[in-house]
């Protein structure tokens, strides 16, 4: 009965989809694009001072522009999982919208990992239409990697802004200062010996982020840190939605 009940329950989630995704591109997504497109252009600035913009960015020298894009990839990846997932629960209970979207017998367990996943697939989108600006401003260079990249990514930084979120309000800072302290805990104590080395363990892998951002488009794939990353991501996507079951929306 309770499975029958359930799965009548998450049949109502599909006429949410198209207006999820709606709130995405007019929300998240042009933040994400607009951001990205001033880095991209404070990164294109120098040259165009130095006269290249005049016989045309596409005079850029192919290994620069493969350069130039894939430093591009950092604050994309970061910066799109980050506006993608910041208040993606929280932001509910803050307001209150839960009330309304949960008036109808919706799982919000089944609600916002639909809502997690919709905003994956509208990052990918975004980051498309990107590439394709990429073209056209400078020249057509779409590197399959990305699109293994991106979504490993999304998992890695997302799944710990979507537990975050399910745990309390203050998400989107939590989330900037639980990277930080990742970044120089593995950086400084990485390579320790000492016996609470493990624990560092209990933080995301930031460490693991270096051979990604690194890699050489058309080489050899970082597999090991990958998986390292998106597994770490994919465990606390999964805490995420425990906290979410055990801990009443009506909570602030």
């Amino acid at each position: 009965m309770n499975t029958v009940t359930t799965s009548a329950r998450n049949r109502g989630l599909a006429p949410y989809s198209p207006w999820l995704l709606r709130d995405y591109f007019t929300n998240q997504g042009p933040s994400t694009a607009i951001v990205v497109v001033l880095i991209a252009y404070m990164s294109l600035l120098p040259l165009i001072q130095r006269g290249v913009g005049s016989a045309g960015l596409d005079s850029i020298p192919l290994e620069a522009a493969r350069t130039m894009q894939r430093a591009l990839f950092t604050p994309l990846l970061f910066l799109g999982t980050f506006f993608a997932t910041n208040g993606i629960i929280a932001n509910d209970r803050k307001f209150n919208f839960y009330r309304f979207l949960f008036a109808k017998p919706i799982s919000p367990l089944a609600y916002y990992s639909l809502v997690f996943a919709l905003y994956g697939i509208g990052f990918m989108a975004v980051t498309c239409g990107l590439l394709g600006l990429w073209a056209i401003v400078v020249r057509p260079m779409f590197p399959v990697e990305i699109f293994a990249i991106l979504p490993i990514m999304y998992i890695a930084y997302g799944g710990i802004g979507f537990l975050l979120s399910a745990a309390w309000r203050f998400d989107w800072i939590s989330l900037v200062t639980v990277v930080l302290i990742a970044n120089v805990g593995w950086e400084a104590f990485g390579e320790s010996l000492h016996v609470l080395h493990n624990l560092l363990y209990l933080l995301p892998p930031a460490h693991k982020t270096n051979a990604i951002y690194a890699m050489d488009f058309g080489r050899s794939f970082p597999w090991g840190a990958a998986t390292w990353l998106a597994g770490y991501g994919a465990v606390c996507f999964l805490l995420g939605l425990v906290v979410l079951r055990k801990r009443s929306m009506g909570t602030s």
